[in-house]
């Protein structure tokens, strides 16, 4: 069919969701284009800020259609009621916060008349690729940005029965994953060559709340958009976080007990946050005032598990004194201490606990280490990681009065993560041994990585958030290809299963030089590493290197239990992994405790 401009009209969609700073441009930017055959429909998605009047004058073009929804239910489902309304069979995209040049929409008719059996047209795009703030750094790219995919700013395409992924399916930032492979079978791939538009970068845009590798992620996401229900997040090309199969067994109805405590929770939960949930379970009611999230495993409400009632930041004092919650629980890492420290000072009359984990040598760089002390000194109740770090705070915390103080680890998981069938050992099968990082490789070099694999000893990596780092894994796979391998994320509910088949698991392998003194003690020194549970249910060894004479948490710990074994030289771990006594009575130790 003959493609002529008087049957190429565009049906704009404009999703957005609290920029109204941004969107009068955007709006503009459509009404100043030279190919005048489109039109524009607007999906509010549930926007809490001023939408509504910014783009009232505009909403009496006819032109303009407005969709509105009284609640967030994600960009597929609004972009999906765009398509549901468009009456044109070219549809084009343009978010609220960027904006088209003038023959931005003149271009797409040009490509689709020249290439009559395209599905989709991809224009040219000016970004800045600076995330430095205050410093601007603009690029032209004639097709998609490095390291993206086709932003919707950039792309048009024919009408076809296909639909976005909605948010009750996956959510991710992955664009192509989300629709634009949807199209692929439907026609050619094509671009105008040409840059007409232009995408902002700021600091809310969609791929930053969502994307792991941009600084966001499933926490930030969920309290962005305020989500209420458990989701399928797809955070990275391999991995898919399922909270609804996940946090099935903790969404169960639980009546509060006549006695039970109202815990109002301040702050984030870190990893394995459903833990939280044996409060519930043991008959307390459970509210959240809750931080900014700092890092992707910042968890935060509203919380896909339990029912634990959010408690609006704006007006939080009020709330809280409507609550009267017996006790306010302030935790976990950095993230936490701001707002800690403000309800802490409010003095609200409410006793206190402090309960902190992340490494308090960062509070000292971000500017928090003040506030940090004063949670340490004027809680009611304090809670430390180990004896080690306690001590290390007590250097630093007068004692002003006698309170109460305890010992545990904030990331500890519920104790159904300690349950379920063990898995043969790999080495069984093959005759060699095989060890497992869960993380981050920490400590072993890919020297000594060389050395385990010509002695018959494999490493498995499965590496939450850097897996698709392969820089970082390259080094060791030339050392050793056949016995270096990457898996996939583990999710607690397989950690038995999974981590069972393996010798033994490595822990952060670090060698401690503090000279057994407090004062020159590192976080590296203090920390207990999140792996440690992992592995301890699992029930394997744990690896690390001797630091029998410094002040180590980690080695105290785990050697206490005699849980691990250390080395000062890499030959020492083959030895020890190839004394198959040795290596069963650690085990044995690790199941006992």
């Amino acid at each position: 069919m003959l493609v002529t401009d008087s049957n190429i009209k565009f049906s704009v969609l404009m999703p957005t969701y609290n920029q109204a700073s941004f969107i009068r441009r955007a709006i503009a930017s459509l009404l100043k284009q030279t190919y005048p055959f489109f039109e524009l429909i607007i999906i509010n998605d549930g926007s809490t800020d001023n939408t509504e009047v910014f783009i009232s004058d505009y909403l009496h073009d006819k032109r303009v259609s407005y969709i509105k929804n009284d609640v967030n239910f994600g960009l597929g489902k609004a972009l999906n009621q765009g398509l549901e309304a468009a009456k044109y069979e070219y549809i084009a995209y343009l978010p609220s916060d960027d904006f088209y040049d003038e023959d931005h929409l003149e271009s797409f008719k040009s490509s689709f008349q020249k290439h009559p059996n395209a599905v989709l047209s991809v224009s040219g795009i000016r970004y800045d690729e600076s995330n430095v703030v205050g410093v601007l750094s603009f690029r032209k790219c004639k097709g998609t940005i490095p390291g993206y995919s086709v932003q919707l700013v950039q792309a048009a395409h024919r009408r076809t029965v296909e639909r976005w992924t909605e948010r009750m399916e996956c959510v991710s930032e992955d664009l192509f994953f989300l629709f634009w492979r949807k199209l692929a079978c439907k026609g050619m791939f094509v671009s105008t060559g040409i840059v007409t538009c232009e995408w902002t970068n700021h600091s809310d845009q969609h791929h930053k709340i969502c994307g792991e590798r941009f600084g966001g992620g499933l926490n930030k996401y969920r309290s962005y958009y305020n989500v209420q229900i458990p989701i399928r997040f797809r955070s990275t090309s391999y991995k898919t976080i399922d909270e609804p199969a996940a946090y099935l067994p903790y969404r169960k109805s639980v009546s509060p007990r006549c006695g039970g405590l109202k815990i109002l929770i301040v702050g984030e939960l870190a990893y394995n946050p459903e833990r939280i949930y044996a409060f519930e379970e043991t008959g307390h009611k459970l509210y959240g005032l809750w931080a900014k999230p700092r890092f992707c495993y910042s968890t935060i409400g509203p919380l896909p598990f339990g029912h634990v009632e959010t408690i609006p930041y704006q007006d939080w004092k009020t709330r809280a004194r409507d609550i009267q919650p017996d006790i306010i629980y302030a935790q976990l890492s950095t993230s936490a201490i701001d707002i800690a420290h403000e309800v802490l000072m409010a003095d609200m009359n409410i006793p206190f606990v402090w309960h902190f984990k992340e490494g308090p040598h960062e509070a000292m760089k971000e500017g928090l280490w003040s506030k940090l002390i004063d949670l340490y000194t004027y809680a009611d109740g304090k809670i430390y990681l180990n004896q080690e770090i306690k001590e290390w705070f007590d250097l630093f915390t007068p004692t002003l009065y006698d309170v109460p103080t305890m010992i545990m680890d904030g990331d500890l998981p519920k104790a159904e993560c300690f349950q379920g069938n063990f898995s043969p050992k790999l080495s069984a099968a093959d005759g060699e041994l095989h060890t497992v990082v869960t993380g981050r490789i920490i400590g072993l070099p890919p020297a000594d990585f060389r050395e385990l694999a010509a002695n018959g000893v494999h490493l498995h990596v499965y590496n939450e958030n850097y897996i698709s780092d392969n820089e970082a894994f390259e080094p060791y796979r030339q050392m050793a290809p056949s016995y270096f391998h990457v898996h996939r994320h583990c999710s607690q509910s397989e950690w038995v299963k999974e981590f069972s088949r393996y010798d033994a698991g490595w822990l952060h392998c670090i060698n401690s030089v503090n000279d057994g003194s407090l004062f020159k003690a590192t976080w590296a020194d203090l920390n207990l590493p999140a792996r440690i549970n992992t592995l301890a249910a699992a029930g394997i060894p744990m690896i690390q290197k001797q630091n029998s004479c410094q002040i180590s948490a980690q080695y105290s710990y785990v050697m206490q239990y005699g849980m691990g074994i250390a080395y000062t030289e890499v030959k020492e771990v083959i030895a020890q992994l190839k004394n198959s006594s040795l290596l069963g009575k650690v085990s044995q130790n690790v199941m006992l405790h």
